[in-house]
Order: C-alpha cells, then sequence, then structure tokens
C-alpha cells in the first residue's frame, strides 16, 4: 500500500525530527549509512559501540580507549563469549574510580534521569556505585505512574523506548507526548491500588477520540490504549483503536524498511521497527479472543527488520538489524541465533497464516492446513535454543517475549485441535460443545461409551503449564494471557469430562491455572470474568466429586476446596503416583517432570 503525498510529507518531517533528536550519547551516529562492505568486529567496548566507531576489540582495552585515556569495558551477554580465553578477561563493569563514565554523555550529572535511575534500568550485569539521593527516593504521581507502566506493562509490549531515553524524547518535545503521556499514565495505575483509574482513563480516552497527528507517538498510544482496552473487556473501543493505529501507520509507511532507516537515532529506529511488530502480534492475537473484527494488516506488504534482544535494546546499543529474507535463509541453513522478538514474530506469522484460517478452510483442504500448521509449530518448538528455552538467565532476568512466544505455540497446537465452534471467551456457552467430534455431554453415561484419549492435547496443555514453573510476576503478562489459558482449561475440562480421563492432576491444573487467573484479574478484568467463568463450568460439569464433599452447614465453594484438597498429594514426583493415569502423561516418550505448582508463590507475585 503506498503513501499519499500527505503522508509523505508527514513521514518526511517525521524523520528530520528523528534526525534532530540526540542520540545516546549525544554524538551523530551513522550506524544506519554503514557500507555493507564494512567489516563487523563481533566483540565491541561499550565506548566505541556507544559512539558507533569501529573497535578492534583488544583485550582487556582496545586500542581507541587506551589512546584517548578512557575506561574500556564490554557489556555482558546473555549469549556470553565463546571464546574462553577472551572471555575470562572480559569485565562488564567500569573501573571504580569512575563509577558512572559508562553513561551515554546526554546523562550528565545535572539530568535528572541519572537521578532516578536504579540498577533494572541498566542492562543486565551493570551496576551504579553511588547511591541514590534522597530527592530522588521520592517519586511524584507521575513518575510513579511511568516508573508502573514500564515496569509491568512495557516487558510484553516493548515498543516503547527504554525509559531512560523516552524521559530524554519527552523533555525535549513535550508535545509531542501529550497523548501517549495521557496513555501511559492511564495504563500505569491500572497496577496501583493507592492511584484512581477512572479521571485518567476517561482523559485517554477523549484524548483517543479527539483529533490526533499523523505521528509515530499517536500510533503507539493508540495501540497501548487498544491493548489496555482488550483486557477491560471494552472490546468496541479496542477494536476502533486497533483500527485508526494500523490505519495511521500504514499512512506514514512504518511498514517499509525506509521508514526506520532515515531515523539517525538508533534506539527511535528500533522503536519504530518495534511499534510495527507489536501492531502484527495484536492484529494476530486478537483472533485468540474472536471479539470483532478489526482492521487487518496482514495483507499490507512490509520489509521492516527484525527488532534485536531486549538487553540490547536497553542499553541503547542497537546492532545493525537482520532483514525477514535474512532470517529465512538463516532458518534454512540451521542457524538458531535471534532475538526473543525474532522467533515472537515467527510463530505469530504462524499462527496468522496457518492455525487461524484452519477451522475457516473447505472440509477437503483441512488435513492439509493441519499438517502443515502443526509441523511449523513443533519445527519452531524444535529450533528455539535451549539455553533460551529457560526464560530466565543466571542474573534472574525473566524473558517475557518469549515466554508469549512458547506459549502461543503450545495454544495454536489446542486451537487446531479444539471444535471451531468452540471459539471467543464466553466458555459457559461453547463448552457443552464438546471437543472437536466430541461427544454430547449425555453419551458417557451409555454403557460401553468410550472415546480414544489424545495425547497431543494433554502434551500441548501440559507444555503450557510447564512455563509456570518459572517465577514469573503474574502482572506483567498481556491481557490476551486470558484466552490462551481459557484453551488450556478447556482441554483438561474435555480430558476430565468427554475424554473419559478423569484425574485428580487434571483437577488440580484447572484449578491452579484458574488461581493464576484469578491472581492476574486483579488487573483485567477479562481474566477476572474468565476466572469466574471456569469456576462455574467446573462446577456444573464436576459436580458429582463436588457434591460428595458437600455436607450441611458448609458453602459451596468450601466444598470445592475440600475437593481439591482431597486429590493433592504432597511432594509430587514425575509419575505423580496414579498408575490409573500413567499413560496420559507418558506417551510416546513425552515425560512430564511436573513442578510447576511449587513456585506458585513466585507466580503470584505482584
Amino acid at each position: 500500500m503506498g503513501m499519499s503525498r500527505d503522508s509523505e510529507h508527514t513521514a518526511g518531517s517525521l524523520s528530520r525530527q528523528g534526525s534532530a533528536a540526540s542520540s545516546p550519547d549525544g554524538s551523530e551516529p551513522k550506524a544506519a549509512n554503514r557500507s555493507k562492505a564494512n567489516i563487523r568486529v563481533s566483540l565491541a567496548c561499550v565506548q566505541c559501540r556507544s559512539k558507533h566507531v569501529k573497535c578492534d576489540a583488544t583485550l582487556p582495552a582496545c586500542n581507541r580507549c587506551q589512546q584517548e585515556d578512557k575506561p574500556c569495558f564490554y557489556a555482558k551477554s546473555r549469549r556470553g563469549i565463546r571464546d574462553p580465553k577472551k572471555r575470562s578477561l572480559i569485565s562488564d563493569k567500569p573501573p571504580a574510580t569512575s563509577a558512572g563514565s559508562f553513561l551515554p554523555t546526554n546523562f550528565s550529572s545535572g539530568s535528572p534521569s541519572v537521578q532516578s535511575l536504579s540498577l533494572h534500568d541498566l542492562p543486565t550485569g551493570w551496576s551504579v556505585n553511588s547511591a541514590p539521593s534522597a530527592a530522588s527516593s521520592s517519586k511524584n504521581e507521575k513518575d510513579l505512574l511511568i516508573d508502573l507502566f514500564y515496569n509491568h506493562f512495557h516487558p510484553s509490549h516493548p515498543c516503547l523506548p527504554p525509559k531512560r531515553f523516552f524521559g530524554n524524547h519527552v523533555e525535549a518535545d513535550p508535545d509531542s507526548y501529550h497523548f501517549l503521556l495521557s496513555v501511559i499514565n492511564f495504563c500505569g495505575s491500572l497496577y496501583s491500588d493507592s492511584i484512581p483509574s477512572d479521571d485518567l482513563r476517561e482523559a485517554a480516552f477523549s484524548a483517543a477520540c479527539a483529533s490526533l497527528p499523523f505521528t509515530v507517538q499517536s500510533v503507539q498510544g493508540l495501540l497501548i490504549l487498544s491493548i489496555a482496552a482488550f483486557g477491560e473487556m471494552k472490546f468496541e473501543h479496542h477494536t476502533g483503536w486497533a483500527n485508526r493505529a494500523a490505519t495511521i501507520a500504514v499512512e506514514l509507511g512504518m511498514n517499509q524498511k525506509t521508514f526506520a532507516d532515515r531515523t539517525t537515532d538508533s534506539v527511535l529506529a528500533e522503536s519504530y521497527r518495534r511499534t510495527w511488530w507489536c501492531l502484527t502480534f495484536q492484529d494476530s492475537t486478537r483472533h485468540l479472543g474472536d471479539v470483532g473484527s478489526t482492521l487487518s494488516i496482514t495483507d499490507v506488504d512490509s520489509d521492516v527488520d527484525l527488532p534485536c534482544e531486549e538487553w540490547e535494546y536497553d542499553s541503547g546499543i542497537i546492532p545493525q538489524p537482520i532483514s525477514q529474507s535474512q532470517y529465512e535463509t538463516q532458518v534454512n541453513l540451521g542457524q538458531s541465533d535471534f532475538s526473543s522478538m525474532a522467533y515472537l514474530i515467527d510463530i505469530c506469522k504462524i499462527q496468522t497464516d496457518l492455525v487461524l484460517p484452519y477451522h475457516e478452510a473447505p472440509e477437503n483442504k483441512k488435513a492439509e492446513i493441519f499438517e502443515r500448521a502443526d509441523s511449523r509449530i513443533c519445527d519452531w518448538l524444535r529450533r528455539v535454543p535451549k539455553w533460551k528455552m529457560n526464560l530466565v538467565d543466571p542474573d534472574g532476568v525473566v524473558d517475557v517475549v518469549l515466554y508469549h512466544g512458547i506459549s502461543i505455540a503450545h495454544v495454536n497446537r489446542l486451537r487446531l485441535r479444539q471444535s471451531a465452534p468452540r471459539s471467543g471467551l464466553n466458555i459457559r456457552e461453547y463448552f457443552p460443545l464438546g471437543p472437536a467430534k466430541g461427544p454430547d455431554r449425555k453419551g458417557q453415561m451409555v454403557k460401553g461409551f468410550g472415546w480414544n484419549s489424545h495425547p497431543i492435547d494433554i502434551q500441548a496443555a501440559n507444555g503450557y503449564c510447564d512455563l509456570f514453573r518459572h517465577p514469573f510476576p503474574t502482572k506483567t503478562l498481556r491481557a490476551v494471557f486470558a484466552a490462551g489459558t481459557l484453551r488450556v482449561i478447556l482441554a483438561y475440562l474435555d480430558a476430565c469430562v468427554f475424554l473419559g480421563l478423569d484425574s485428580p492432576i487434571f483437577r488440580e491444573r484447572i484449578n491452579r491455572l484458574t488461581q493464576i487467573l484469578t491472581v492476574h484479574g486483579e488487573t483485567w478484568p477479562l481474566s477476572r470474568k474468565i476466572a469466574e467463568d471456569v469456576k462455574a463450568v467446573a462446577k456444573e460439569y464436576l459436580t458429582p466429586r463436588i457434591s460428595q464433599s458437600w455436607r450441611p452447614g458448609i458453602s459451596e465453594s468450601e466444598a470445592w476446596t475440600t475437593v481439591t484438597s482431597l486429590h493433592e498429594t504432597p511432594n509430587l514426583t514425575p509419575n505423580f503416583g496414579f498408575e490409573p493415569y500413567q499413560q496420559v502423561y507418558q506417551v510416546e516418550g513425552w515425560s512430564m517432570n511436573d513442578t510447576w505448582s511449587a513456585n506458585l508463590t513466585d507466580i503470584y507475585q505482584a
């Protein structure tokens, strides 16, 4: 889709605006104009990277830093350095004599950004020796809302510049960020018990319904607000703002590689790429909830480069991005060293191209689409490196982006196998339909009636549950997390109600996932509503067990708790000690090393 003359003019002015903005170190980086013929050094010190100049990577100090008499050190990478000799020489902390000298030059001692800089604002492995001043410890409400947004919302939707760079752009041009800041303030308030959201919501909604300039900041504000509207079950608002964000983005030309390349500030350029991809995520994952038609951007031609790793983005040291074609070529060659965002983009493409059209395809085409989709999802799960699959690095940093990618993969395997009419978010209406081609509820009452188990369904649901062995802060998970979790709960309910595989373990998992949804529902009404509906369906369809535990003088909720406690076993082992259900967990070499319930304290933390 081409741009109009007006939009070309707008995009051009936007590019000039981006050129005028300072880079993280106040210099004029020329990474965008770098010749492809130049040889890239895989290891470069922080001083040279921040200036976008060539580094000879001499250890322990490069020649440039020695000549300029500057401290030389190297940022700690999650990948590490393969050469053990080089790795032993690398210090990821600046010399103690100049604790603050490693910060970019535009973060001078007089800048308010330095005063509010905390340890979690820095790249993994970096630290600041100086203690924060008393003035910086007391934040006003506006700063607190921005902190809440970046701590809880941003990790799952990392399209805005990192917080310390974002503040500089706001100070330089506050008028351009007025609408976006109103959205950030509203979203931040959702994570606070002390700051009311009503007035902030009204301000953000009113601004979104008014005239907005055709800028990236407007696209980002509308995108974030549409995500929040989905979580708050305001689906008409969600659809309208998602449509508007996509329209402005395409008019600006954000779907074209050249849009970001025109911006000389590398952090802003990365933010523009991420904004486009977050738009495509939202366009794809909204189908999981099936809450209304949205302007689809999947048919828009796009050659936007792939985003970098999160730690690189946070540090402001943005490497040369790879293109989509380069990614595909390297995948075909068996390479697997890509950013978490690149993997998330890939699984979302599989979802859009194959999984979502599956139920709408003619019957004679479904088998072919099913095999292609399931095969590509399994291939994706195999390609993600094992060290990335751990999701938590040795420093305790959680890879929330890749978590969403893996969860999408498991949920889509379930989506392929669940009945097409069972779509949407109202489990009370469509659960009686049963699984794909499943029996009517009365069928299980017929003597001799039986259905073959579907172990792949259980494997996918178990794989999803395995993710919660990691200590994820529940509040950072996306609002659409509720829709995916509902699919997993359906798999266990199907096993208990329709497939003759009723198990205390499955009942326990339904209960635990419902608890997680309830905690997530403290922020997002959608999760709270789904948790309530699941409880109602479980109460109705698993009634026999509950009725056996009920007695006069106790409530139904107490009876449900009694049922759950009766089916819990201390010190669960991989085979759970339930021999009748052993076949469910060990099929075709599948082994469940289930310990996720042991980390519920971490899962429920704020």
